[in-house]
């Protein structure tokens, strides 16, 4: 019932002849104090620990110590009721402050704290859905190291109950942020689930001082659950120094819980993206919306990458033009062989066979510059790249051959239907005379001239490249990216094809279509157990399947038992399954006792 308002009847005061009073926005409520409940709970126990631990050490103080806080005791004042104030005792204030010591996981105070007053807690927001229950403070405490104290009523009917200063804590003094604090897991540990008839919450929240031991005033909030409505984070981006780069969805912004939101930091020229102010370092950034967010993009000036540049063998010759470059930068490198020893060919450019390179610098590089030894004969070789589109005529044979002779090579394309193209090392003279200066493995490249074909390259989890239309004889190069968290099996044409980035010419039998077999690079467990175990057995389990995988489950059932059903479908009661993976999956069967009249 409502009561007029009164000095009589302040915030949660009692005991006024069975009628326990409390404050609502302005409003007096009173209502019967009723007989109270013998139920135990565990925030019950750790207050009673708590105070009964207090009680024993208050016994332990010296003469002096308690003298201190019987001193003290007379600046403080109790709880009004029925309009008097209670003239606190030294042990009064001993136990009130020194609860929150301990509650905050600290020790005892032995003498006094100098008291100067706690923070008033902001204002806060508060929403709930069916997986979280957030509570934002609009504005963090100033003042530092304080301890955010949460109290909390079961889940309650829409209309405001009588003695709404109820309630009881449900969870660890908290540290106080700016961001959404989630309180769905303890609050449900305690209070169960809320659903549509009782869908209120009354909040109670202050700061403690878990130095001092004292108490804020408190804040009132009733979130309400409403279903099929989510709860909002919010996602706060920086806008960086727009010199250096710029950032997709600056500012702050809500999103629904389990939204996904990609955020890309791009830098300018000279600049390049280090990592986001929490220390993730992707980018672009997926962000799975199940807290707040407040990222910023950092971007570094000048970097530097590295050239390295090594022989091989060691010590058979030497690169000219390593060192650091900025970003962009060209490196000139001179391979200088030694003495005996001459450049044969770049190890990432097999068929480069320039001594000076350039290298455009936008990371770090590695490359190996490889020299052979001056030799008295070298082997030369040359080969069609498809037998059939065209010959090599030479007066000579493909072989062994002295240092410096020289051999004449033609390429003669099949009939007026063929058109030779260049020899593989990019060479386009025709005929062409070759050195005996080392050793050589030549291909003439010819192609049909008007005849093609179109070759599609596909891959699921990944993008691909070399899709197109191609003369036969066209040296084609397919190569595929896998999506994060995928790698590449093998190319479907051949198993063993495990590469990237193939190069092959095209005959008239090359597979038109191509894929590359890719798969997640996370695993999944696929367990099946019996219910009672005795009555069967289990093959097939696996503890590390990929993604999309097919495993086969056996239940290998005992005499005299019987499937009943799966888990997972009450009405399925074979011993024999095909499960596709695409998550961890945890299955049980359950059997049942033939009956000896059964059939």
């Amino acid at each position: 019932m409502r009561y007029k308002p009164s000095i009589a009847f302040d915030r949660m005061s009692g005991s006024a002849k069975g009628v326990t009073a409390s404050s609502n926005k302005g409003a007096i409520f009173i209502r019967s104090r009723g007989t109270g409940s013998k139920k135990k709970t565990a925030d019950q126990s750790i207050i009673k620990t708590i105070f009964r631990h207090l009680t024993q050490s208050w016994k332990t103080l010296s003469p002096s110590q308690l003298n201190q806080w019987n001193q003290a005791a007379k600046s403080q004042s109790g709880r009004r009721v029925l309009g008097q104030k209670a003239q606190l005792t030294g042990s009064n204030l001993y136990l009130r402050l020194n609860f929150w010591v301990v509650r905050c996981g600290g020790q005892p105070l032995t003498t006094p704290p100098e008291l100067t007053g706690v923070e008033q807690p902001a204002a806060a927001t508060a929403a709930i859905s069916t997986s979280s229950f957030i509570l934002r403070l609009n504005q963090p405490p100033q003042q530092p190291g304080l301890k955010l104290v949460l109290m909390a009523t079961a889940p309650q009917t829409v209309g405001t109950i009588t003695g709404v200063g109820r309630g009881s804590t449900f969870c660890d003094p908290l540290n106080p942020t700016a961001g959404a604090i989630n309180l769905m897991q303890p609050y449900q540990a305690k209070f169960g689930t809320l659903n549509e008839s009782k869908p209120k919450v009354f909040l109670r929240y202050f700061y403690v001082n878990p130095i001092t031991g004292e108490k804020s005033g408190e804040q009132l909030i009733t979130p309400i659950f409403i279903p099929g409505t989510p709860v909002q984070y919010r996602l706060e981006v920086g806008t960086p120094d727009p010199v250096m780069g710029t950032v997709t969805n600056a500012g702050i912004t809500l999103y629904p819980e389990s939204a996904v939101v990609t955020v890309r930091a791009t830098a300018t020229q000279n600049y390049t993206f280090r990592k986001w102010t929490d220390g993730n370092t992707s980018n672009p950034r997926v962000i799975v919306m199940d807290r707040d967010y407040s990222i910023t993009p950092e971007f570094v000036y000048d970097q530097h990458y590295r050239l390295t540049a090594v022989v091989s063998p060691s010590n058979r010759g030497e690169i000219v033009g390593r060192g650091s470059y900025r970003p962009g930068e060209t490196a000139h490198l001179v391979a200088q062989a030694a003495a005996g020893w001459q450049f044969d060919h770049w190890q990432d450019q097999p068929t480069n066979y320039n001594p000076e390179r350039d290298v455009v610098m936008n990371s770090d590089i590695t490359l190996t510059a490889v020299f052979v030894a001056i030799r008295s004969s070298y082997d030369l070789f040359w080969n069609p790249n498809v037998y059939g589109f065209g010959t090599i005529e030479s007066e000579v044979d493909c072989g062994t051959f002295d240092r410096g002779d020289e051999v004449v090579l033609t390429a003669v394309p099949r009939d007026s239907n063929y058109e030779f193209v260049r020899w593989n090392d990019g060479n386009t003279q025709n005929p062409r005379t070759l050195v005996a200066n080392r050793d050589y493995d030549l291909i003439a490249e010819f192609r049909h001239r008007t005849e093609t074909k179109n070759l599609s390259v596909d891959a699921n989890y990944g993008q691909t490249t070399g899709s197109g239309t191609y003369h036969l004889g066209d040296l084609v190069e397919i190569s595929v990216t896998p999506d994060q968290g995928f790698h590449l099996v093998h190319w479907d044409d051949d198993e063993d094809q495990t590469s990237l980035v193939r190069r092959f010419y095209l005959e008239r039998t090359t597979p038109r279509f191509i894929e590359a077999i890719l798969e997640s690079d996370a695993t999944y467990h696929v367990h099946v157990e019996c219910d009672p175990p005795e009555a069967a057995t289990v093959t097939g389990c696996v503890d590390a399947a990929h993604y999309e995988a097919e495993v086969e489950i056996d239940i290998n059932v005992n005499p005299g038992w019987r499937i009943a059903e799966w888990s997972d479908d009450r009405y399925f009661d074979g011993d024999h399954r095909n499960i596709t993976v695409y998550e961890d999956t945890d299955l049980t069967v359950y059997l049942e006792e033939i009956e000896p009249d059964d059939d």
